[in-house]
């Protein structure tokens, strides 16, 4: 795009024989709240750092509002880093620790006691401000590292695994925190992480990288509902896989029967795919399997099924909402039948 706020043209990473990060290209928007998705070493981390100004480039080039900032020194970027361990200084206060790039760079006083006094109260940690980081819960250190890396407003703020040391509960609130805080200062936010909820939460798009290549990109709802291949779909979520061979009605399973797909990728298809959310128990969809219950898995607001077939060398997973679990709750041994629809069929090539 040629009004991108931010493109990452044809970027690579080689470290000797070993390609980090193999030809990525990117445009980010203005204010975009923007994931890195991917595995270890899929090249996620080496991109953020070569945006950051931490790792050369070996080619290709980053642009930010027109002007090529690929050669300039970490220092002198308008981006800002916020690391996974926070890296809070523990012999400062929060406040300190806040003001402390501000004092690097030789920032009136009153202008960072100002600024300082603004972050504290969009963070909610006013009160806080005289602690030391000892002192504080693992989501207070998250908001003052956050705050610390916003209070020189950047243009944009990167995050390596900003959430990774916090407790689940605590991650599942401060990934809507940190979503609240992008909208208000209106800051292009890129955050690399592993964990795929975390990704379809807060991100208003998604980069799926392998390899140091980029696989997918696309919105939350794109890259689960529509996943381009068979890595993609395994990767984000949870996905039924059942082997089928392509025919003149359709998709031919293991038992005969056809299945029948609206979402092909590519030719000469060798797995069919679903997401267990999309089968339905009965027999009333254009695809139907029958199985056993072989195990039971629940989670509170849902109720997961294993059940064997004959379509598969693996359980089919169906996912059942509490309230039907309640009424419908099928019992270890039960002979069951799931239908689900052409349209959330997926076919990958092998």
């Amino acid at each position: 795009m040629s009004d991108a706020f931010l493109s990452i043209k044809d970027v690579n990473k080689t470290f000797g024989s070993v390609h980090a990060v193999d030809g990525v290209s990117l445009d980010i928007h203005e204010n975009e709240f923007f994931a890195l998705l991917g595995a270890s070493g899929s090249g996620k981390t080496t991109l953020l750092r070569m945006l950051a100004g931490f790792e050369d480039l070996s080619g290709g080039d980053v642009v930010l509002e027109g002007a090529s900032i690929a050669a300039l020194p970490p220092n002198r970027r308008p981006v800002n880093l916020m690391f996974q361990s926070y890296a809070l200084f523990p012999h400062m206060t929060v406040a300190q620790n806040i003001a402390y790039g501000l004092e690097m760079d030789r920032l009136p006083r009153a202008e960072i006691t100002s600024r300082v006094a603004e972050i504290l109260e969009v963070i909610q940690l006013g009160h806080l401000a005289k602690r030391k980081p000892d002192q504080l819960s693992g989501g207070q250190k998250q908001r003052v590292a956050l705050a610390r890396a916003l209070v020189k407003r950047p243009k944009v703020l990167l995050l390596d695994e900003p959430l990774g040391a916090l407790d689940k509960k605590l991650r599942s609130e401060m990934q809507l925190e940190l979503k609240r805080l992008q909208h208000e200062f209106g800051i292009t936010f890129i955050v690399v992480t592993h964990d795929q909820e975390e990704a379809l939460v807060m991100a208003d798009r998604i980069a799926i990288m392998r390899d140091g290549g980029l696989l997918q990109v696309g919105t939350p709802q794109d890259i689960y509902e529509a996943p381009e291949t068979r890595f993609a779909a395994d990767f984000i979520g949870v996905m039924n896989f059942l082997p089928v061979t392509a025919g003149d009605q359709g998709f031919v399973a293991r038992d005969g029967s056809v299945i029948l797909a609206d979402r092909v990728n590519g030719t000469g298809g060798a797995i069919a795919a679903v997401r267990p959310e999309r089968l339905v128990l009965g027999d009333r969809g254009q695809n139907t399997l029958r199985g056993t219950v072989t195990n039971t898995a629940y989670h509170g607001l849902d109720l997961l099924l294993h059940i064997t077939t004959r379509l598969s060398d693996t359980p089919v997973i169906a996912r059942m909402t509490a309230e039907m679990a309640d009424h419908l709750r099928p019992e270890m041994g039960q002979e069951i039948t799931l239908s689900w629809s052409a349209k959330d069929t997926h076919i990958f090539p092998a």
